[in-house]
């Protein structure tokens, strides 16, 4: 279909992709029907409907440059000051809940390929970026999309059904501490202990955000930029036919260092990590512009017909997110409301866990739900990665 706007005037077409993505940050703070729906597909579907009703092209040179370029750096951008020490001392006993429910993901997503894939081609392609978003988050799912190339229409096709069995999810999840058989199933295993943790007041990730200072903005980029630039040369090299085994998937796959030299940047440079601020706030906004990026090649239609299946497929993975979490909680003794965290930052990211956390009155969570919630977008590109390369060669 010609669209009005032709694929190489690049002005318009970079303006109407940071508009879009701006205003769907502002429909997701602004309304209560765009924050359930969330930013990423109200942005996805902005990115649909300026490319249906004809106004942007749905191929051109300024879609590659962010596949390219703005992709990557959303990686080292959010994972720069992530430091893996603290995250296992401050997390908690959150801490191995959360790989209980990451498991859970894992087996799900095997079991859902198992059945699905005879009813949707290519299937195995989405797999790593869902396994990777039920771990992590938003970022995985870029970096994961981005390495295995699934058809645009599947892929929005799983946004809008992930969006819809997500709000189901969480509606039950935060009604279960409610359910009599839930707390007869799940009892206090040392009440003591639980009510200090409520008692504690945890600092809000609200509370530790400092001014944003042009300075931030320029190291962040720099660092970022460093980083890719790094894994980029270095996985180009490695990718050649005569490296194999573990260097070629170590060293010769971009998004796979990407998230290794991220991870090593706060521990080998913590001083430098730790004066950087502003980095989250980029990679978050790129982030947007790559959902309303995804949403111009697909049609209203396709998404349509094929959300169905795929919301089926979202939800087999949180079936077994849910049984693993809670089987193997029961049998090792956790407290219930460790593995609601659990489920809820794997399947919903850190925010997510932050928001239920607070109007929960769980204050001690807040702070081990954001950790957790950012170990796992450094586990979730692992994960995903391996689990792609094992049900490609499956199925």
């Amino acid at each position: 279909m010609n669209s009005l706007i032709s694929a190489d005037n690049h002005w318009v077409i970079w303006m109407s992709l940071i508009c879009a993505a701006t205003a769907s940050i502002y429909l997701e703070s602004k309304y209560k029907i765009f924050k359930k729906l969330t930013g990423a597909l109200v942005a996805m579907m902005l990115g649909m409907l300026l490319s249906n009703i004809g106004f942007l092209p749905t191929q051109s040179d300024s879609y590659d440059v962010i596949w390219e370029y703005i992709v990557p750096l959303c990686i080292p951008l959010l994972l720069m000051k992530i430091n893996v020490k603290t995250i296992i001392e401050e997390a908690g006993t959150l801490f191995w809940a959360f790989h209980l429910s990451a498991l859970g993901t894992i087996i799900g997503s095997i079991v859902a390929v198992a059945l699905l894939h005879d009813y949707v081609p290519h299937l195995a392609k989405i797999v790593p970026a869902m396994t990777g978003s039920y771990i992590g988050g938003g970022i995985n799912f870029v970096a994961l999309v981005a390495a295995f190339s699934p058809p645009e229409d599947l892929v929005n096709a799983t946004i809008v059904a992930d969006n819809g069995i997500m709000a189901i999810y969480f509606i039950f999840l935060i009604a279960l501490p409610s359910i009599p058989l839930a707390r007869k199933l799940f009892p206090r295993v040392s009440p003591f202990k639980f009510s200090q943790r409520n008692a504690k007041s945890a600092k809000s990730p609200d509370d530790m955000k400092k001014k944003i200072t042009l300075l931030n903005i320029g190291s962040a980029l720099s660092v970022a930029f460093i980083i890719t630039t790094i894994s980029v040369l270095v996985s180009d090299y490695f990718s050649a036919d005569r490296f194999g085994g573990v260097v070629h998937v170590l060293l010769g796959q971009k998004y796979i260092l990407l998230t290794t030299l991220s991870m090593l940047f706060p521990i080998i440079f913590p001083q430098i990590a730790k004066e950087i601020n502003g980095n989250e706030e980029i990679g978050v906004f790129f982030i947007f512009i790559f959902f309303v990026l995804i949403g111009i090649p697909a049609s209203f239609k396709t998404v349509i017909v094929g959300a169905p299946i795929m919301l089926l497929f979202c939800a087999i993975i949180l079936l077994f997110n849910f049984l693993v979490t809670f089987a193997l909680g029961k049998m090792f003794k956790y407290e219930l409301e460790d593995l609601l965290m659990a489920a809820i930052v794997t399947s919903g990211g850190p925010m997510n866990g932050v928001a239920i956390a607070k109007a929960k009155e769980w204050n001690a969570y807040v702070v081990p739900a954001l950790l957790m919630g950012i170990w796992g977008y450094i586990i979730g590109n692992y994960t995903g990665y391996f689990a792609g390369l094992i049900l490609e060669n499956m199925f």
